[in-house]
């Protein structure tokens, strides 16, 4: 028969099974192990930069766990996203990336070795912006209609760096409408291509302001326009396209996270409430104003959807100004 001891021991006992299994859950995810966060971008490039803001704010909420940072450039983000996709699916390796690598490569290339539909998971869309026309300041061209004129009246053509495939579309694009003779230069990395543009080594870079904007805001650069509906954040004096009399003229860039397909759908939303969370902090705020990127949060289901709508445009897009799959 059970006494006062017996059951108060029993009751203790319960208490302790039922902590156990609360530290148990708490500690499921995230533990102590760092998270790992796959990049297609060098270390140092715009959307480094804010993966490393929005990741220092995350690793604040989850009581310190860490990230690292996996900076794999080069090839369009392929390379990056075969790893991506390989990882296990237990949320300690993301995928941060652009529509480079989920939209635009799959209407690029016949075959990658991976499929960004079937082999990730959606988490949150981080932001939204859009290439700039950029020049060196010393060149003498002051508007897009100027680049246009000495466009047509160059007889060995401009030279145009491509760093990834939303700046490649945005020179085939140009090169589409204007008729003129252009040269696509393959660059690595973002800051390499700046590099060369400052030096004068090429013409014109349609680049990411997250890279690029500390150049134009310190006047080694200038800006021209933004291939976009609307002005971007941080660089209102930067006319659209549109407004500087080129309709039409818009190349979206979106921005990321993703998980290995098979990743549990509580690790996904948990993910997704911190990132969510993270984007209402000033910090990040300033930072991704900083880069000229709206900020733009969602669901898991909105971006799932917001994942499959882009992929259409481009491949829309890329019938408008015949990108060439390879």
């Amino acid at each position: 028969m059970f006494n006062l001891y017996s059951c108060t021991k029993l009751f203790f006992f319960f208490l302790l099974l039922v902590n156990s299994f609360v530290v148990l859950a708490q500690n499921t995810f995230p533990n102590l192990k760092p998270i790992t966060l796959i990049l297609p971008f060098a270390a140092g490039s715009g959307t480094d930069m804010l993966a490393r803001t929005i990741t220092a704010n995350i690793s604040k909420q989850l009581s310190g766990v860490s990230f690292v940072i996996d900076n794999r450039p080069g090839a369009n983000g392929i390379l990056a996203a075969s790893i991506a996709a390989k990882a296990s699916p237990d949320g300690y390796t993301l995928f941060f990336t652009t529509n480079s690598t989920q939209s635009v490569n799959p209407v690029l290339y016949k075959k990658l070795p991976y499929d960004p539909i079937k082999d990730f998971s959606p988490i949150s869309l981080v932001g939204e912006t859009a290439p700039a026309l950029l020049a060196r300041v010393g060149n003498p061209i002051d508007s897009v209609k100027d680049v246009f004129e000495q466009s047509n009246k160059s007889e060995v053509g401009l030279n145009f760096a491509s760093t990834n495939t939303s700046s490649l579309a945005a020179a085939e694009l140009f090169k589409l409408k204007t008729q003129a003779k252009v040269t696509i230069i393959n660059y690595k990395t973002a800051p390499q291509a700046l590099t060369d543009l400052s030096a004068g080594t090429i013409d014109y870079f349609f680049g990411d302001l997250a890279s690029g904007g500390a150049l134009v805001r310190g006047g080694k650069l200038k800006a021209l326009a933004v291939l976009s509906e609307k002005r971007l954040p941080g660089f209102n004096q930067i006319p659209t396209m549109g407004e500087a009399g080129y309709p039409g003229f818009e190349i979206p860039i979106w921005i990321g996270v993703f998980a290995p397909k098979g990743t549990p759908n509580s690790i996904i939303e948990y993910l997704n409430a911190a990132i969510s969370n993270a984007q209402k902090q000033p910090e990040v705020i300033k930072s991704m104003s900083d880069a000229a990127v709206n900020v733009r949060s969602t669901s898991v289901a909105e971006f799932n959807q917001y994942v499959l709508l882009q992929s259409a445009k481009w491949v829309q897009l890329a019938k408008d100004i015949n990108l060439q799959q390879e």
